[in-house]
C-alpha cells in the first residue's frame, strides 16, 4: 500500500451548532453518531482523466462531543478489496435496486486511507464541511481496470468521544453510486427530466383556500412547490419538462390576491384584465390592501413570477385540471377525466401556455378502467413497476401503445434516488442514480440504441445543490431532451413497427391490491360529482357573462386529486361547497296558485317566478303531470336581479278529473334548480256536463212546450168540430109546437 496521503486543503468550515435541528439519517434503525452527506461529486462518472472531488458535510447528531474526526473515501474497488469484501460491479436495474435497499452498514467496499480530510471536533448538533480530492493517479490505483457498470462509492467518518474510542469501525458514512461506461461516447441515453408542479388544493365552503400555513411552506424554496420550481430553474441550458397541474397556478394566483372568498361577478373583458402577479390598483379599502401585502401573498406573487418565466421558456406537460385520481374515478365518475381535461386553467391561459396533455399518476400506477377513461389519446406516463419481468422480459416496451394512447415508461426506481443513509433524494444522490440507470440501459442495449430514460423527480427536490445535479449530468453518458421528444404517437412515421405490433395488453400490466386500496373513496367522488352538476346548473342560469361555475367545477376537481387520497375531511368540504351552491339556486323560486279550474278542455293560468339573487338569471319552468294533460310554458324565463315575473302557462286536457301538476325551475338544459311547486288542475269537463244537462233540460222543455202546443191545437180543433156538428142538427129538425090550452 502506498504511503498515506493527507489531503492538503483549507481547514473545515464549521457551521452553526443547533442540536434541535440535527437531522437523523434516512434509514430506520441506522443510528450512527455522525451524519455524513455528499453535496458534490465531480465528475458524476468515473473518469480516466482529471481528479474526482467529493464535498459534503458532517453533522454530530449525538449527545456527546466528537473529536479527531477523519474522513476517507470508500469504493467497491481497489487494492484492499483483496482483504475486505467488496461488492461486484452492478450491471442490471435489479442489482441497483437491491443496492439502494441495502442496510447502510452492509460491507460493500474498502476504505482508501491515502486520501483523507479531518475535523478537530464537533459539538452536539454542530456541522462542518469536508472536501476529498482524489487525483487521477490515485483513481487509477483505486480502479486499475474498470469494467462498464456501477461501482459503490462513498465516504467514511471515524472519530472518538468520551464514550467511544477511536477504532476502525465507521462512526458515520455516506454512500452513492459511481457509474462507468467505457463506450458511452457513441450512444448517449436520451433522458427526459420531468419536474412536477402538483400538490394538495383544498377550499373552504366560501371558496377561499384552506390551510394557508401549509401553502406558505409549499411556496418556500424548500417547499413542495417552491423547491421543484427552483430546482428546475437551475437547469440552465439543459432541457427540462414541467409537469403542471393547471389548478396549482390558479390557486397560487388566488393567494397572491389575498386569498379572497368566492365572488359571483361578471367575467372581466379578456382584453382589459388577466391574471397578474401584482395586486390590483382597485382595492376595497384597507382590508383589501392588507390582504395582498401579507407574507403569503408576497410569496405567491414571487412564485408566479418565477413560474411564468420558466414555463414560458420551457417544455410544459399539462395534467388534467386538479390532478384527479383517474383510477378511482373511472367506474363511479367516468366523465370526470373529460371534465378535468376541458378545464384548461385561467393562469396558464392568460400566460398563453399551451402544454402537451399527459396523464401521469404520481406513483406511476393506472388500472385498466382508468386507462380506458382517457378518451383523448393523451400520452400515458406509466411507471416501470407496472411491467412485470415475467411478462415483459428484461425491460418494459419502448414506444408502446394502448389503443391510440402512446405509452411512456418512467423510471420509478431512479426517482427513488440513492442508497442512503444520507438523504436518498438529495440532488447528488438522485443524479448518481439516474446516471447509473443510464449505464444499465447502455449495457442492456448492446449494439442497439439504448432505450430512453424518463425520470419524474420527487416533489422533495429543492434549490439546495440543484446546480450540482444539472452540471453533473454527464453529456457523454446522457443526452437530456424534452419529454415530448420521447412520445411516439400512433401516427408516427419514425417508428418501424406497425400499430398492432406496438400494442400493449392492459390486462398484462401490474396493478397491486395496495394501489386499489389507496384509491380515493367512492363517497368523495360521488360528492364531487354532485358539486360539478350543481355548479354547472348555477353557471347555466347566470349565463356566459359569469365564470363562477367554472371556478366551482375546478374546486370539485381539486377535491378528487391524488394528493387528497389520505385526507378524510375532503368529502365534508365538497359537501359544504355544494350546499353553498344550492343556497344560491334556492334563491330562484316558483310560486303557483293553490289551484286552477279550467272553463273547458283547455285554458291558461299564470305562475310567479322570483329571483332573489343579485344577478340576472335565465331559467325554464318545466311541468310534469299525469297522462291526459299537456302543459306548455313560455320558456325561457329571464329575470333581472331581485325581481319577479308572471309566467303564462297553457293547459290542454283530454281526460276529465283533477290533475296534479308539478312545476319545477330548471336551467336551459333541463337540470332542476331544486325548488318546485304543485297545484291541482281541474278540467273543464264538469262545465260540459252542466251545459249538457242545461241543454238536455232545454230540449225537454222545448219538447214539452211543443207537445203542449200540439195538444192545445188538437183540443181547439176538436172543440170547433163539436160546435159545428151541434149547429147542423138544429137546422134539420123543426121544433114541435106546444099545444093550445
Amino acid at each position: 500500500m502506498a504511503t498515506g496521503l493527507l489531503l492538503a486543503a483549507a481547514a473545515p468550515v464549521v457551521l452553526g451548532a443547533d442540536p434541535a435541528h440535527a437531522v437523523p439519517p434516512d434509514d430506520e434503525g441506522y443510528d450512527a453518531p455522525l451524519e455524513v452527506t455528499i453535496s458534490s461529486l465531480t465528475p458524476g462518472v468515473l473518469s480516466r482523466t482529471g481528479p474526482l472531488v467529493i464535498e459534503g458535510t458532517v453533522t454530530n447528531v449525538d449527545l456527546e462531543t466528537w473529536r479527531d474526526i477523519d474522513l476517507f473515501p470508500m469504493a467497491s474497488s481497489g487494492p484492499d478489496c483483496a482483504l475486505t469484501p467488496c461488492a461486484p460491479v452492478m450491471t442490471t436495474a435489479a442489482e441497483l435496486q437491491l443496492a439502494a435497499d441495502s442496510d447502510p452498514e452492509t460491507p460493500i467496499g474498502a476504505r482508501y486511507l491515502e486520501i483523507s480530510d479531518d475535523i478537530t471536533s464537533l459539538e452536539p448538533g454542530q456541522s462542518a464541511s469536508y472536501t476529498l480530492r482524489i487525483p487521477q493517479d490515485e483513481l487509477r490505483r483505486l480502479f486499475p481496470t474498470p469494467t462498464s457498470g456501477v461501482y459503490w462509492f462513498g465516504v467514511h467518518a471515524l472519530g472518538s468521544s468520551d464514550k467511544q474510542a477511536y477504532d476502525s469501525v465507521a462512526d458515520g458514512r455516506a454512500r452513492t453510486f459511481l457509474p462507468y461506461a467505457a463506450d458511452r461516447l457513441d450512444a448517449p441515453v436520451d433522458t427526459a427530466i420531468v419536474v412536477p408542479l402538483r400538490g394538495r388544493i383544498a377550499h373552504t365552503a366560501d371558496g377561499a383556500l384552506d390551510r394557508t400555513e401549509g401553502w406558505e411552506r409549499s411556496l418556500a424554496f424548500d417547499g413542495d412547490l417552491g423547491g421543484p420550481l427552483a430546482f428546475g430553474a437551475a437547469s440552465g441550458t439543459a432541457p427540462v419538462t414541467w409537469l403542471v397541474d393547471p389548478a396549482v397556478p390558479d390557486a397560487v394566483h388566488q393567494l397572491s390576491l389575498g386569498n379572497p372568498d368566492r365572488e359571483v361577478v361578471p367575467t372581466p373583458d379578456p382584453d382589459e384584465a388577466s391574471p397578474s402577479s401584482e395586486p390590483s390598483e382597485d382595492t376595497e379599502g384597507e382590508e383589501s390592501e392588507d390582504a395582498t401585502d401579507t407574507p403569503l401573498a408576497r410569496a405567491a406573487r414571487t412564485w408566479l413570477e418565477r413560474a411564468r418565466e420558466e414555463l414560458e421558456s420551457g417544455a410544459v406537460a399539462t395534467l388534467p385540471y386538479g390532478d384527479p385520481d383517474i383510477a378511482a374515478a373511472a367506474d363511479s365518475q367516468p366523465t370526470l377525466y373529460r371534465s378535468a381535461r376541458e378545464l384548461g386553467g385561467t393562469v396558464l391561459g392568460a400566460w398563453e401556455i399551451d402544454g402537451n396533455a399527459v396523464v401521469a399518476p404520481p406513483d406511476g400506477y393506472l388500472d385498466r378502467a382508468g386507462i380506458d377513461s382517457v378518451d383523448d389519446d393523451a400520452p400515458l406516463l406509466l411507471g416501470d413497476r407496472m411491467f412485470p419481468a415475467e411478462t415483459f422480459s428484461v425491460r418494459p416496451p419502448v414506444a408502446g401503445l394502448i389503443g391510440e394512447r402512446p405509452v411512456v415508461v418512467t423510471a420509478e426506481a431512479a426517482a427513488d434516488g440513492g442508497p442512503g443513509p444520507d438523504p436518498a433524494q438529495a440532488p447528488v444522490a438522485l443524479r448518481q442514480r439516474i446516471l447509473s440507470e443510464a449505464v444499465v440501459r447502455l449495457l442492456r442495449a448492446g449494439r442497439q440504441a439504448p432505450e430512453p430514460l424518463v425520470v419524474v423527480l420527487p416533489a422533495t427536490v429543492t434549490a439546495d445543490d440543484a446546480p450540482e445535479f444539472w452540471e453533473g449530468l454527464d453529456s457523454d453518458l446522457v443526452r437530456t431532451v424534452a419529454l415530448d421528444q420521447l412520445v411516439v404517437s400512433a401516427e408516427s412515421t419514425t417508428e418501424t413497427r406497425t400499430g398492432d405490433e406496438r400494442q400493449i395488453d392492459p390486462a398484462e400490466l401490474s396493478y397491486p391490491a395496495t394501489q386499489e386500496k389507496n384509491e380515493l373513496s367512492a363517497t368523495v367522488l360521488a360528492e364531487a360529482g354532485r358539486l360539478v352538476r350543481a355548479a354547472r346548473t348555477y353557471q347555466a342560469i347566470l349565463g356566459e357573462d359569469f365564470a363562477i361555475g367554472t371556478d366551482l367545477v375546478g374546486e370539485a376537481l381539486a377535491g378528487t386529486s391524488y394528493a387528497v387520497r389520505s385526507d378524510r375531511s375532503v368529502a365534508g368540504r365538497l359537501a359544504r361547497t355544494r350546499e353553498w351552491v344550492q343556497d344560491q339556486l334556492d334563491q330562484v323560486v316558483i310560486d303557483a296558485p293553490p289551484g286552477v279550474t279550467l272553463s273547458g278542455t283547455s285554458g291558461g293560468f299564470n305562475v310567479a317566478v322570483r329571483n332573489d339573487l343579485d344577478h340576472p338569471v335565465t331559467v325554464q319552468v318545466r311541468a310534469s303531470t299525469e297522462d291526459g294533460a299537456e302543459i306548455e310554458v313560455a320558456n325561457p324565463v329571464r329575470l333581472a336581479a331581485n325581481s319577479r315575473t308572471s309566467v303564462p302557462i297553457s293547459a290542454t286536457m283530454t281526460r276529465a278529473g283533477v290533475h296534479n301538476v308539478t312545476l319545477r325551475l330548471t336551467d336551459v338544459d333541463g337540470h332542476a334548480l331544486g325548488g318546485s311547486d304543485t297545484l291541482p288542475l281541474r278540467t273543464g269537463q264538469a262545465g260540459i256536463v252542466i251545459w249538457a244537462i242545461i241543454g238536455a233540460g232545454g230540449g225537454i222543455l222545448f219538447v214539452a212546450i211543443g207537445i203542449r202546443l200540439v195538444r192545445r191545437y188538437r183540443r181547439r180543433h176538436a172543440a170547433e168540430d163539436d160546435a159545428g156538428n151541434d149547429a147542423g142538427d138544429d137546422a134539420e129538425q123543426e121544433p114541435t109546437p106546444e099545444p093550445v090550452a
